[in-house]
């Protein structure tokens, strides 16, 4: 019975010291290619202000980095993920699909962009930035 009490408690404590790491202690993740040509695109357009990485709490399997678009005149940021893979993509996209706050995520190859607390009053720009995204200039 000690044994088995030890063995749990030393389980916990793996998994909390993986979970404080990976939330606050992991360095952020530098830009992918693909996250900076979409930012660049966005640039083009006009519509980019700024590109920021961001610390995730997602393993690498699942998440390689994370960021967000701070668009010009626009208060909500567009939210990013590289996936590692395209079937991690497409596992990431359909999990952000489940949460009602973050509103239509897309993929376009390794990425998938998604716009967190966004609206409906906020569907045109939402357009505009899909259809760049839809262009299929990250991939």
């Amino acid at each position: 019975m000690r044994y088995a009490l030890v063995i749990v408690l030393v389980a916990l404590l793996l998994v909390a010291g993986e979970w404080t790491y990976r939330s606050f202690l992991r360095p952020i993740d530098p830009a992918t290619p693909e996250m900076l040509a979409l930012g660049e695109r966005l640039k083009q357009d006009g519509l980019l202000d700024r590109f920021y990485s961001v610390r995730h709490g997602f393993r690498h399997s699942e998440v390689s980095a994370h960021g967000a678009y701070q668009l010009k005149n626009f208060p909500l940021p567009v939210s990013v993920s590289a996936c590692p893979t395209e079937a991690a993509a497409e596992a990431h996209r359909h999990a952000i699909a489940s949460s009602p706050n973050l509103v239509r995520p897309v993929r376009s190859g390794r990425l998938v962009i998604w716009f967190p607390m966004w609206g409906e009053d906020t569907k045109e720009m939402m357009e505009r930035v899909v259809s760049i995204v839809a262009s299929g200039v990250s991939r």
